[in-house]
């Protein structure tokens, strides 16, 4: 495996690359490349200057797009998207998603964050589908309820992150208008904080459900790794929950050794954990009211 793929996997999605390793070899280099192209979009809208950050985000972007490309990783994911035939609406989503960062507005309802959480981490996850061998026409559905749950997830743990660098992505509806990026820290919001937070994250484990349900499509070696990689994701969210307020203190991660006990449970009861009968999409409830799919 290409050591920047591997390692950008590994430095920057430490749930992800430990599911990962579940993987046999040529699928997890495919699925690090897909990661590495999302990081570098994602890193490039995340510089702090404002000038840089557009140069070096439009720049990455004119490359993947021309017909010779010069970036290694932007070469990979194209010779990726050949091979696997990933759908160019998914990219061009993200592509969007990842550019309004560049002039960011908080989301003023669920809907736009739902929205949001689809073109960056709903794309993915119907991306990562092809590459984890979902051929049905069925399947991008449920994948897509997967990355949204994940971002909706890293959302509601990244609050005190975000807030520093001058970004609110809970709704402004919930939230209130009267809290801001540099209020939203201060100890008389916490409790507020904390109750839209929960309400995001119980809007989290729907898609997560549905995503679950989804991996009926998803061939049988590459099942329990990406059941794996849900399963920490909605754990991460739980352990927001589970400590009140202390996620607006300090990034709250699972130790290995919480991964660990996660995987042997989950490896414990796979046969009833993962769907045996084909599911039904919830899209009236999942996609209708916010995404135009």
């Amino acid at each position: 495996m290409s050591d920047i793929f591997h390692q950008t996997l590994k430095k920057h999605a430490k749930s992800f690359y430990f599911a990962g390793l579940l993987l046999d070899k040529q699928t997890l280099h495919d699925a690090s490349v897909l990661y590495a192209f999302c990081r570098q979009l994602d890193d490039a809208a995340d510089i702090e200057d404002m000038s840089e950050k557009s140069v070096k985000l439009q720049q990455l972007i004119t490359d993947y797009r021309t017909d010779h490309s010069q970036n290694e990783i932007n070469i990979a994911f194209k010779e990726l998207k050949k091979q696997y035939q990933l759908n160019s609406q998914f990219i061009d989503d993200l592509i969007l998603g990842v550019s309004s960062d560049l002039q960011f507005k908080q989301p003023k309802d669920l809907k736009e964050l739902i929205f949001y959480s689809y073109q960056v981490a709903g794309t993915v996850g119907g991306l990562m589908a092809r590459i984890l061998g979902a051929t049905n026409e069925k399947a991008w559905r449920f994948a897509i309820d997967l990355g949204i749950g994940m971002q909706l997830t890293n959302i509601s743990r990244d609050v005190k992150e975000d807030a520093l660098n001058n970004r609110i992505y809970l709704p402004q509806d919930q939230l209130g208008s009267d809290i801001d990026a540099t209020t939203i820290l201060n100890p008389e919001h916490k409790t507020k904080v904390y109750h839209v937070t929960k309400e995001i994250l119980n809007t989290a484990d729907k898609y997560y459900q549905s995503g679950f349900s989804g991996i009926y499509y998803i061939p049988k070696k590459n099942k329990f790794s990406i059941l794996i990689a849900g399963m920490l994701y909605q754990s991460i969210g739980n352990k927001v929950l589970n400590n009140n307020e202390k996620f607006l203190k300090q990034r709250v991660y699972l130790t290995l050794f919480e991964k660990i006990i996660i995987l042997i449970k989950e490896y414990l009861k796979q046969t009833k954990t993962l769907n045996q009968v084909e599911p039904h999409h919830q899209t009236q409830m999942l996609h209708q009211p916010y995404l135009n799919l």
